[in-house]
């Protein structure tokens, strides 16, 4: 894979999606880009041998919530999603809080505009999954 700026890309997105340059503080495309939100978790995007990964923590409590609802958050991933790497999002756990990730489809990262796509799309998931959890 060729040299991937996930700063540049990452500010590119943001953009797109509507978001006030201004608003964009500096980002450091050595360690996790995290990008907090108002009312949901914060979406973290990182990078790992080459691989761009989008989660999310759901929080602690999660967990409990998950054996209640599990049915209704199956469901939803067995849906699909576009564009995640093998067509699917992944649960898993990460210190004690079940976490939302993706492992981005290489189509969605050679520019702002596709990698927006994919970003709009995980905070889509990450609504529905919040509200799953949360009611």
């Amino acid at each position: 894979m060729q040299h991937l700026d996930i700063a540049e890309l990452v500010r590119s997105a943001l953009e797109v999606s509507g978001c006030d340059p201004s608003l964009i503080g500096g980002i450091d495309s050595h360690s996790t880009i995290v990008l907090d939100l108002f009312a949901l978790p914060s979406i973290c995007i990182s990078v790992k041998d080459d691989d761009v990964w989008i989660w999310a923590q759901l929080g602690a409590d999660s967990m409990v919530v998950l054996q209640q609802r599990a049915y209704e958050i199956l469901m939803t991933i067995m849906e699909g999603c576009h564009f995640a790497r093998g067509g699917q999002l992944l649960l898993g756990e990460q210190n004690g809080e079940l976490t939302l990730k993706a492992l981005v489809h290489p189509d969605f990262l050679s520019d702002g505009e596709k990698f927006s796509t994919a970003l709009n799309g995980f905070y889509n998931y990450l609504e529905v999954f919040s509200g799953s959890l949360m009611r």
